[in-house]
């Protein structure tokens, strides 16, 4: 055997090995784990360094602001959160026309962009539900740093962009969707396919970028702006979104009774609540609680059939089914006030983003694929041997190293639910009890004459995020603090001193069994 033949032999089963190895593997992401991890652990300056990292890449910028803007939220830093909010939504507004203008990216092909690489090479692009999601937490970031004016105008803002991405978005996405049916229905179908697990978590959703929970704060902080009118549209579009969410339904049957009384009568018969419980109270507090982190997408190699040859192609997919929330009990000493009840999944307005961009993927992907496997065709028509196990070796590496681009706003919170109630001005101990482990949270919160207090949970596993702020400026400042996790399967902080949160406050572990315990 010349060692011609022999080489050849060995490249033909190397590279056969290289390609049954690569089919089907799933590609995990190794830092945004290690960050997430460093945030549960209370070690939150590490998780920062993570993103101001991605700030530097050429690729993933837009991605970095709103990665750092949601560290320093959870850590207490709101000025330098909102800071790096601004930055990725004034990327994502164009105000060189008459009117602003939401910029909403590609949804389709755009095959030219990283055709010899992979996605991962395209400049990053918030989609929309991201998007979005940064004018919630702005507005949020407003409230926390004492400024209800600047929530409202960021409210306002809020309502303008969902307003227009509304009237631009569905006819992109579909248009995407015929373009790649026309181009690649077996391909197309074949990827589908592999998206079978999140099929329950889609049928939560109906668009990527209809988030009820965004409408229901903007309709908030409208009305407390004397923006009444506004606020009533605003509850209609959270209501329509969270049907069942009973806190949602009754604030927008209070406000369309002075909109449209008509229509309140038919709709509050419908609901079967008493009009008389319709007021508002003189003070109360609205409860927010986020619950863990949104999944993942993962890398996942699919054989696909091109041009007569079996190529393993990279495609993004989530894995995990549908996320199961707590059932959170509000108590107050033997009082209990009532259970929470979810306002967002952001699980599923992600999963839809995914299938809203997947027809785009698949074209993309397999003109790249076309383009190796045409070059590949070529080579061995040459006759030369070392083109063509040159240009194969090529195209197996390639199969290898190439990825699906898997990026994403990874610290958005899985959930969110929502809690409203009336108080009596004064200090209170609320306790938040999950009925699924058992483990209780404890929050001082103190309510002013005539305040609606804002009280934001963030639970993220190991430990939670705890801020207070003022809806109407009538109460004390804004309050944060570290307090135990509600969920289970993590580990209390452990970091001797507590907590190194960029607030540079000492967790308030008096008011909390941060072992996650069922307290007495």
């Amino acid at each position: 055997m010349t060692y011609r033949v022999w080489t050849a032999r060995m490249l033909r089963l190397g590279l056969v090995w290289v390609l049954a190895v690569a089919a089907g593997c799933v590609s995990s992401n190794v830092s945004t784990d290690r960050a997430l991890g460093c945030l549960r652990a209370g070690d939150d300056p590490q998780a920062l360094v993570w993103a101001e990292k991605l700030k530097s890449s050429i690729y993933s910028k837009p991605l970095g602001y709103v990665e750092a803007g949601r560290v320093r939220m959870l850590s207490g830093d709101f000025l330098g959160s909102s800071t790096n909010f601004a930055t990725a939504i004034d990327a994502m507004i164009d105000k060189s026309e008459g009117a602003p203008v939401v910029k909403l990216g590609n949804v389709g092909a755009n095959v030219l962009a990283g055709t010899l690489t992979d996605d991962r090479t395209r400049p990053y692009q918030m989609p929309v539900y991201e998007f979005i999601q940064a004018l919630h937490y702005q507005t949020l970031n407003h409230l926390f740093l004492g400024d209800p004016s600047a929530a409202a105008v960021e409210a306002r803002r809020a309502v303008f962009a969902q307003d227009q991405i509304a009237e631009k978005y569905g006819k992109e996405v579909e248009d995407a969707r015929v373009q790649a049916e026309n181009s690649q229905t077996n391909t197309l179908g074949k990827v589908e396919a592999q998206m079978a697990v999140m099929a329950p978590v889609l049928e939560m959703s109906r668009s990527s970028f209809e988030n009820g929970l965004a409408w229901y704060l903007c309709g908030t902080v409208l009305e407390q702006d004397g923006d009444e009118a506004n606020a009533a549209l605003a509850f209609r579009k959270a209501w329509e979104l969270t049907p069942g969410n009973p806190y949602v339904q009754r604030d927008f049957l209070r406000l369309i009774r002075k909109q449209d009384p008509e229509a309140f009568k038919t709709l509050v018969t419908q609901a079967g609540v008493d009009p008389a419980t319709l007021v508002r109270p003189p003070c109360e507090i609205i409860l927010i609680v986020e619950e863990n982190f949104v999944s993942q997408r993962k890398s996942m190699k699919i054989p696909l059939p091109i041009l007569g040859t079996i190529t393993s192609v990279d495609f993004p997919l989530y894995q995990d089914g549908l996320y199961s929330p707590m059932a959170l009990e509000v108590r107050e000493g033997e009082v209990s006030r009532g259970l929470s009840a979810q306002a967002l999944s952001v699980q599923a307005l992600a999963y839809r983003d995914l299938k809203e961009k997947i027809p785009g993927i698949v074209v993309r992907n397999v003109t790249r694929v076309t383009t190796r496997v045409v070059a590949q065709q070529a080579a061995n028509a040459s006759g030369n041997n070392y083109v063509k196990y040159g240009v194969l070796a090529f195209n197996a590496v390639s199969t290898v190293i190439n990825k699906a681009d898997t990026r994403a706003w990874y610290t958005l919170p899985m959930v969110s639910h929502l809690f409203r109630s009336g108080v009596e001005p004064g200090e209170h101990l609320l306790e938040l009890r999950s009925q699924s482990t058992g483990f209780v949270m404890r929050l001082p919160v103190k309510v002013a004459e005539g305040e609606t207090r804002l009280v934001w949970v963030a639970d993220i596993g190991g430990n939670s995020r705890v801020a207070t702020a003022s809806l109407n400026g009538k109460g004390g400042p804004t309050t944060y603090q570290v307090n135990g996790s509600l969920l289970h399967g993590f580990p209390a902080v452990t970091l001797p001193g507590g907590p190194r949160t960029l607030y540079g406050a000492v967790a308030a572990t008096a008011n909390t069994d941060t072992k996650g315990e069922v307290t007495p």
